[in-house]
């Protein structure tokens, strides 16, 4: 509501304004507002005056009575006897054109009239109507109400008055008037702004008596012109005169006293500073502070002591212009006045303070005196919100500079506090704690011992003299640091009021909290003018301080600071009074349409509508305040052009000029509320950094808590790091709840600072930044390392039973806020055990389906969730969610725990079988311990890999002997991982370490664990770790791209029961959108293309329904419908585009090598033709120039082609197009990759495609068949090491060996023997490009197509054992002896390409395509045709 009516009551102003009509007078006033413009509407009719009712009272109503009243413009038109009720008459106003002819009626305004009759038995006085008006004149644009540049409102306009001619007395008058107290002092030489159009054209000649300033004579300016230099500028304050009352012997010595809302009052000596008595001293014209005397020393007084508190700087002209507090101020005694002993002559010339001067510990001058010298340095404490807290800078030769944090503690920070009178020091903070300064690095090396009267006089390295950079800037926190906020669930504008004060959160008591207080917080908060106290909220749970009472706000105090009040104490009231304050005017801001809620559309809430902001001047700065504000941090980036999309309802703020260190937005200079030229169009939005983030591998809800108050971020500490502290982080980062709290996690040497506070959440708090902060004990956490916080929207988990056992039941879990029952669908005995073990309920003894417990009607969720068995938290296995089935609550997972976390259960017997089909074999276990665990790595995912069987402590793996589908679909569904669509042998995932387990398993693909089926015998084998067995599960999934020249950009499909199927948009949104380009290495953001054309070809639609949520880490845990081969049509199939752009660096799939970056075109044949090479995302040509038989070898061999016949010139096969890649080639002839071989730079040339080189080789590319198990022929990856060149030339060599010891005549026979084994020599490299391959063995240290890896050879020590057919077996003894320069066939790379694997070259441009292959046993029906499509594919990730 009105300003006026919490300002305080000056009595009636009456205005008695004659209007004649029909012989009456009409007298209109405003009663009972604090000032003569505002009130109850009264008017008097035959001597009688009387309220006034209307049906349709509004603002246009109240602005006539305010036009008529020369009272400015209507701020407020307030009813329901909002200024009180009165006894009398009540008048009817109301609105009509028409002519008016009874009596009793006059008008106000034109069609706005008054009927003079007695309404009483009609109307009551409770809707009597008021009006509030902006006054006839103002001061505006300074930091309060009593301060600012002096308008006059013309009637139509505020109007500036031109500081020509403007006298002392004229401000009186304005001071009075506005009810400001006394004039501290008349400004002038303030710019008109551009957009005023007029200046006032009369002086004011006010003689500072009379009540108004309309009253006052006025002279028109000669010409209509005033001579100014600017407009005038005016400050009132309750704080207007200063005197130093002394005994007689000088007039610049004695005990301070200053005039004080009217009267003179002595000043408290405590927290009274040096810095203020310089700025006394120079204020009564009596030169500089010589020393400070506690007490009343000169004279004794009765006179009341004033405990307010000046925060001076030193440089100030006047005590009232400096920071001041009068909150909470001390009992003071007349034993401890403010004193000063001033030099006594304004013109003297004082020596200049030595920096080398030291002072004796405790002595008089060091606590209460400076030398007798000029220091003209000055101290202030910047970027803290307010003038006891922040960096530490000093003024000195007309720079500021700041001080190193190098041995800064309490100590050194004491000195600040005190020097400044703020208290005692709380905090010394380092690491420009408060943001990093400018300027010179005055101090470094301080060693302060508390007791000095300045800083610049403790020891330290010299002045200016350091080893710093700004990062190190110190800073403190001081007792008398105070802040404020209103504490709430879900208001900015409402709730229990607290101030920070001495290191803590405490509430305020409400006795007497009058309406000009709440108005004073209401204002300093941002939340408007007005508000009330409510007195009927209940009690307030918790324990805190009640830190102050008896608050009494005048209409000068610009903050609360400045109200005087009760002495602070713990324990002001009771927590019965503690005060609860709703704002009227309940302003909110919020960002919307970003990622979080620290980016996106900036909206402001008022008179109950969100607006938006234009992006007119809009920047950095502007964005600071906003992300401040809302606790986000800092700020990243200003937006414009409604980046986050056009907003709705008004446009609030326009042309904003944020300094970048407001409290609101709304407080920054701009045009008028609501007036703008813009659209929405022009809205305008923020990325902020945030003010807390977690930092961990695992995405962004799990990790290290970090904070940023500026512009790094600092780990938090786990000392005293709570429980409820994480709950307000992760729900502020949108991650749901926290699971769990970790410490000791070592700081890293990296780590420049540890945030120097502990934060005292109680957990319902919005944002960390709201939360209680309590700074460490001397500046240091005590900590074990950085507190490390586990958010999940899985959060809790129970059983729900029929009330039987505790430890028995139907397994529901609390997901996203909410409970629900699990499928058992993928449910397993290692998920029951994690969820026994977490109940405290001993071990899982079976999984029983069906709600054979608990019937109940929730629905149930399809999360499946992948356990060894080992972990604490059903959380913190891994998890899969997209596709899940539909579930019917026939179907639901059930535990029976053995109930008893610390009875010993019997070990279970290895020898244990199990019928096939039992109900044991499928659902429980037998009544005994088995510690035993599995899982699958090095696949990429949970769902495929090597298998490994934890025992005795090692993790060790399965031979490959008897391995099949049988073997792999217990694995598989031991680890709730679906069906088994591939059992791959000869270590396919790569060589596990430790012991071999099992060896000849013999599954019949019932038994519940791998363990259970029949085999050699625990720990008993035949094997080398080159057998290691494997699985691929149905459950297994990836991700990739399908583009023609983009990695980050294209169709996207997923892998899914075997086979790539494409993903469906509806109804994907951003988060889903960022968490795909995220997990794809595309940055985290990105767009749905829903313009392009139809795919061609058909595949699955695999799912569709996908809604991520933030704290999904990646897209498998997204939900969704169930997997469907046709979950859409091939129309809505989705098409992404990531933020970043990245050109393919493979043709084909990804990874490749560089066989597949090589190609030959225009030739007769698959090895003649025009070479070609990809680079860049493209396909080039290689110039001529030193094109020789030598790298036609190279090529020839590199493609599986035999030798080169020719080095083929001049664009014989026709010439290419596109770039001409590579120049200048000069190969050995020996490299096993053109890659190898020296040229020019990439792209480098001074060619034209006529000289376009080629080769003529002698070979046929061949492809090898698969085996029947659908494994590759290879024991390992990895074989392509053996390049062709080199495993011809070592055969040739021992083939020429023999030839020469045995039998020289059968010379053409050995090179016959020798051709057929470098046939299937070059068919064996050839089976090592399926695809599957790559897609899950990229954790083998497979070097990207850009970055080359040298491989150890000690993986091929059994090449020769790679069954080739038509060749004897070892057992036929025919075995073949492998030279050592073939087991260690290692290439090294020079230029940084992939390993050089022999495969067949794709041609996206021409329709090629491609494959891995991946086939399953005959007989196995539906997973003897999985195939893996990688037809120009961009980075794939798997789970």
């Amino acid at each position: 509501m009105a300003l006026g009516r919490h300002l305080s009551l000056r009595g009636l102003c009456v205005l008695l304004l004659g209007t004649m009509v029909g012989g009456q007078v009409l007298e209109l006033r405003l009663k009972d507002g604090a000032h003569r413009c505002e009130g109850r509407v009264e008017a008097k009719y035959k001597g009688e005056w009387g309220t006034v009712y209307s049906e349709n009272w509004l603002i246009g109503g109240a602005e006539d009575v305010c036009r008529r009243l020369e009272c400015g413009v209507a701020i407020d038109a307030p009813r329901g006897s909002y200024f009180g009720p009165r006894l009398g008459p009540i008048w009817f106003l109301y609105g009509s054109c028409e002519s008016i002819e009874a009596e009793s009626t006059l008008s106000i305004y034109k069609c706005v009239h008054i009927d003079f009759k007695n309404y009483n038995d009609t109307f009551s006085h409770d809707q009597d109507i008021g009006a509030v008006c902006s006054g006839s004149v103002r001061l505006f644009g300074g930091d309060r109400p009593c301060s600012g540049r002096v308008e006059v409102h013309s009637g139509k306009a505020w109007i500036p008055v031109s500081d020509g001619n403007f006298t002392l007395p004229t401000a009186q008058v304005i001071c009075a008037e506005l009810g400001c107290g006394k004039v501290a002092s008349v400004l002038k030489h303030m710019p008109f702004r551009e957009s005023d159009g007029q200046v006032w054209a009369e002086e004011f000649r006010c003689e500072g008596e009379e009540p108004e300033l309309r009253v006052c004579p006025r002279v028109p300016c000669p010409g209509g012109t005033c001579h100014h230099s600017g407009a005038a500028q005016v400050a009132c304050s309750a704080y207007s005169e200063i005197r130093l009352m002394t005994n007689g012997s000088s007039q610049c010595e004695g005990q301070v006293e200053m005039n004080i809302s009217g009267r003179w009052r002595v000043l408290c000596a405590s927290h009274w500073s040096l810095a203020n008595a310089n700025v006394v001293c120079r204020q009564l014209g009596c030169g500089v502070a010589i020393s400070t005397p506690g007490g009343p020393h000169l004279v004794g007084r009765d006179d009341q002591i004033s405990t307010v508190r000046f925060h001076c700087l030193g440089a100030e002209s006047f005590l009232w212009s400096c920071p001041v507090t009068s909150l909470g101020g001390s009992d003071c005694s007349h034993g401890n006045t403010a004193s000063v002993i001033c030099s006594g002559n304004q013109t003297q010339v004082l020596p200049q303070c030595s920096d080398s001067l030291s002072e004796p510990t405790g002595s008089a001058a060091s606590e209460e005196s400076a030398p007798y010298c000029s220091d003209s340095r000055q101290l202030r404490l910047v970027d803290g919100r307010g003038h006891c807290a922040g960096r530490v800078e000093i003024l000195d030769q007309g720079s500021w500079g700041t001080i190193c944090d190098d041995g800064w503690d309490l100590d050194d920070a004491h000195v600040v506090c005190r020097q400044l009178g703020c208290g005692q020091a709380l905090n010394a903070t380092t690491s420009a704690h408060f943001g990093a300064g400018s300027g010179p690095i005055w101090l470094d090396d301080l060693n302060c011992t508390g007791k000095e009267s300045h800083l610049w006089k403790c020891p330290s390295r010299g002045w200016g003299q350091h080893d710093c950079r700004h990062k190190q800037d110190a800073g403190v926190i001081c007792s008398e640091f105070l802040a404020l906020r209103m504490v709430s669930e879900d208001q900015q504008c409402a709730g229990w009021l607290e101030v920070f004060y001495n290191g803590t959160w405490g509430s305020v008591c409400r006795s007497p909290m009058e309406d000009i207080t709440v108005s004073v917080i209401c204002r300093q908060l941002g939340c408007g003018e007005s508000g009330t106290l409510n007195t009927i909220v209940g009690l307030r749970e918790g324990s805190r301080p009640q830190w102050v009472d008896g608050i009494r706000c005048r209409s000068t105090d610009t903050s609360l600071w400045q109200c005087p009040s009760d002495p602070w104490n713990y324990t002001s009231c009771s927590p019965k009074e503690e005060a609860h304050i709703s704002c009227a005017d309940s302003r909110q801001l919020r960002l919307v349409d970003g990622e979080g809620p620290c980016a996106g559309r900036v909206e402001i809430l008022d008179e109950g509508s969100w607006g938006t902001i234009c992006d007119n001047g809009w920047d950095l700065n502007d964005a600071r305040v906003v992300c401040r504000q809302l606790g986000c941090g800092d700020a990243l980036n200003a937006m414009g052009s409604a980046h986050f999309g056009a907003g709705s309802g008004p446009i609030w703020l326009n042309a904003l000029d944020c300094r970048g260190k407001e409290s609101h937005v709304w407080k920054c200079p701009s045009w008028a509320w609501g007036l703008h030229n813009c659209s929405h169009e022009n809205d305008a939005g923020v990325v902020c950094s945030g003010f807390v983030r977690l930092v961990g591998d695992d995405g962004p809800c799990s990790g290290r808590v970090e904070v940023r108050p500026g512009e790094d971020w600092t780990p938090v500490s786990d000392g005293n790091f709570t429980l409820p502290t994480a709950q307000v982080i992760c729900a502020e980062l949108g991650c749901g709840e926290a699971v769990s709290v970790l410490g000791h996690e070592l700081f890293r040497e990296s780590d420049g600072q540890v945030w120097a506070e502990e934060f005292r959440c109680e957990g319902k708090e919005r944002k960390l930044w709201w939360c209680p902060r309590v700074p460490c004990p001397g500046g240091t956490c005590h900590h074990s390392g950085a507190a490390q916080v586990v958010c999940s929207a899985y959060s809790e988990v129970r059983l729900m039973t029929n009330g039987s056992s505790q430890c028995e039941g139907q397994v529901e879990m609390k997901i996203s806020g909410q409970w629900r029952a699990l499928c058992a669908s993928h449910w397993s005995l290692a998920n029951a055990n994690v969820v026994c073990r977490q109940l405290g309920c001993g071990v899982a003894i079976s999984t029983p389906r069906g709600p054979h417990l608990v019937e109940r009607g929730d629905q149930i969720s399809t999360v499946r969730f992948h356990c060894s068995g080992a972990e604490s938290f059903l959380w913190s296995c891994p998890v899969t969610a997209l596709g899940g089935p539909d579930c019917s609550h026939g179907n639901t997972a059930s535990v029976t725990c053995s109930g008893n976390q610390t009875r010993v259960l019997p070990q279970c017997n290895d020898s244990v079988s199990e019928p096939a089909g039992s109900v044991a074999s499928e659902e429980s276990a037998p009544y005994c311990l088995d510690s035993r665990q599995l899982r699958l790595v090095d696949g990429g995912g949970p769902c495929a890999g090597r298998v490994e069987i934890l025992d005795q402590g090692s993790w060790g793996t399965i031979c490959d002997d008897g391995w099949d589908l049988d073997d792999a679909r217990v694995v598989c569904r031991q680890l709730g991982c679906g069906e088994a669509l591939n059992a791959t042998r000869s270590a396919h995932f790569g060589e596990g370490p430790g012991p071999i387990w099992l060896d000849d398993l013999n599954c019949t693909g019932k038994e519940s664990h791998v363990w259970r089926c029949p085999s050699r015998g625990w720990g008993r084998h035949d094997c080398r770790h080159k057998e290691d067995a494997g699985v691929i599960c149905s459950e297994f999934l990836a991700l990739r791209m399908v583009s023609g020249d983009q990695e980050c950009a294209g169709w996207l499909e997923v892998f899914y029961n075997g086979t790539w199927g494409s993903v469906c948009r509806s109804p994907m949104d951003d988060v889903t959108v960022s968490i795909i380009c995220s997990q794809l290495g595309c940055e985290d953001s990105g767009s749905l293309n829903t313009s392009v054309g139809l795919r061609e070809g058909s595949r699955p639609h695999w799912v569709d329904g996908i809604q991520c949520q933030r704290t999904d880490p990646s897209l498998w845990q997204c939900p969704s419908d169930p997997w469907n081969y046709n979950s859409c049509s091939p129309k809505e199939e989705a098409y992404i585009s990531c933020a970043v752009r990245r050109p393919k660096s493979c043709p084909t799939a990804a990874p490749c090598t560089d066989r597949e970056k090589l190609r030959l075109r225009g030739g007769d044949s698959e090895c003649s033709g025009r070479v070609e090479v990809w680079h860049s995302g493209s396909w080039g040509t290689v110039c001529d120039d030193s094109w020789s038989l030598a790298e036609a070898e190279v090529v020839c061999q590199q493609l599986g082609c035999g030798q080169a016949l020719e080095a083929v010139q001049a664009a014989t096969f026709g010439p290419g197009n596109g770039s001409i890649w590579l120049d200048e080639v000069r190969c050995g002839g020996r490299e096993s990759s053109l890659w190898d071989c020296a040229a020019e730079p990439w792209g480098q040339s001074d060619c034209k495609h006529k000289e376009d080189a080629g080769v003529r080789c002698s070979g046929v590319r061949t492809t090898l068949p698969m085996t029947t198990a659908g494994t590759r022929t290879t024991s390992n990856p990895l074989p392509g090491i053996f390049s062709l060149p080199g495993i011809l030339c070592l055969i040739l060599g021992a083939f020429l060996f023999l030839v020469l010891i045995i039998f020289v005549t059968q010379l053409l026979r050995w090179r016959a023997e020798r051709r057929a084994l470098s046939s299937y020599e070059d068919t064996l490299a050839e089976a090592v490009y399926e695809e599957l391959d790559y897609l899950l063995t990229q954790k083998e240290g497979l070097g990207s197509p850009d970055q080359r890896t040298d491989v150890p050879a000690e993986n091929y020590d059994d090449a020769e054992e790679v069954p080739v057919p038509g060749t004897p077996s070892p057992s036929q003894g025919s075995e073949e002896e492998v030279s050592p320069e073939k087991e260690h066939g290692v290439r090294s790379s020079q230029t940084g390409s992939c390993l050089n694997f022999s495969r067949e070259a794709a041609d996206p441009g021409e329709g090629e395509e491609s494959f891995w292959l991946l086939q399953g046993k005959k007989g196995d029906a539906g997973y003897d045709d999985v195939e893996l499509s990688a037809l120009g594919t961009s980075p794939m990730t798997f789970s």
